[in-house]
């Protein structure tokens, strides 16, 4: 069971059109009977972004974040379900048709020294998407220095390499390079956390001027639920593929109503000692599983194996999305959740 199509929005209370709608995703990883019999990575996940909105996906490691970006940029065909950017459904478009799109979504990686070819200069690495769109060489020459100067960095930079840069200045030029074609939709895939805490701070600041002054919609997939709460305006809370949990950022941190987002949220390091120590205390108290505990059954609550306040409803029936206070939570038991 899904919420339904317009629960987004209806929760944020805007009618405003998404720049990304998804809607019902479902994607398998393998193929044959065997693949269809196991648990799918993401099981009927529905969220919009408007223009000039950061969503933000957050949840632990192998929970589908990734995924959902994967489906979204077209690097894994989901086996069901649709991705709409600006109205067009996208969702199965060939390598070829997806070309057009190449100017309205673009992606900034986790890895800055991973994703930037260290053989090629900074110039050619921005140049050849627009020279990919049809731009002319001096032209797409000079969009490529303008984009650098957008990220802080000195329009001469195109005659250097990848290796005179650091860590930090190399995810400049990955936003710059995301950035220079103009698009509407940015994927960003853990962009910070490779990044030292001051450099981290410098780069969502970045982004927060570069969305506001051009209207970006951002999906941020991160693991940190305090990097989000800085950038996004909503986030999303996805375990095992399925969204426990989604609403305002300051909603969802200060006051989870899911057992999952209260253990995500009190594991979230803080800079006060004092608050950290009750945030610890709290997570202790509640009493939440390991990751390593048992499979969940197929018709019920992903997060029933761990959570401590399953009964017999939490195995049997999967909890639909409703509001509670100002949060869309699929939880039986959402009201019994304690504060942090």
């Amino acid at each position: 069971m899904t919420a339904p199509a317009d629960t987004t929005s209806a929760a944020r209370g805007t009618a405003a059109t998404p720049a990304l709608e998804i809607r019902d995703l479902v994607v398998r990883y393998g193929s044959g009977r065997k693949a269809k019999r196991l648990p799918p990575a993401i099981d009927g996940v529905g969220f919009d972004i408007a223009p000039g909105e950061t969503v933000g996906l957050v949840g632990e490691s192998g929970s589908g974040k990734s995924t959902i970006g994967k489906a979204v940029l077209g690097l894994h065909p989901p086996a069901s379900g649709a991705v709409r950017l600006h109205g067009q459904d996208v969702t199965r478009l060939s390598l070829k048709q997806r070309t057009s799109l190449a100017a309205d979504l673009r992606v900034v990686f986790q890895d800055p020294y991973s994703s930037l070819n260290p053989a090629r200069t900074i110039g050619q690495t921005l140049v050849e998407p627009l020279r990919l769109m049809g731009v002319g060489a001096a032209e797409a020459l000079v969009r490529a220095r303008k984009g650098l100067e957008s990220v802080g960095l000195p329009a001469d930079a195109v005659d250097r390499f990848p290796s005179q840069f650091s860590g930090g200045q190399r995810q400049r030029i990955a936003i710059a390079r995301a950035l220079v074609c103009d698009p509407k939709v940015v994927v960003l895939d853990e962009p910070v956390s490779a990044l030292d805490l001051s450099t981290q701070a410098q780069v969502l600041n970045l982004l927060a001027d570069l969305r506001d002054e051009h209207g970006l919609a951002f999906l941020f997939i991160a693991h940190d639920l305090g990097v989000v709460r800085f950038l996004a305006q909503r986030v999303v809370v996805l375990y095992r593929g399925q969204i426990m949990e989604t609403g305002p950022v300051e909603s969802v941190t200060q006051r989870p109503r899911h057992p999952y987002t209260v253990a995500l949220t009190a594991a979230a390091p803080v800079p006060r000692p004092a608050e950290q120590a009750a945030r610890r205390a709290a997570r202790e108290a509640l009493g939440v599983g390991s990751a390593g505990s048992a499979q969940p059954a197929a018709a019920g609550c992903p997060f029933a194996p761990r959570c401590p306040l399953a009964t017999g409803i939490c195995v049997e029936q999967r909890p639909p999305l409703r509001l509670v206070d100002d949060s869309l939570t699929a939880c039986h038991h959402a009201e019994r959740v304690p504060a942090l």
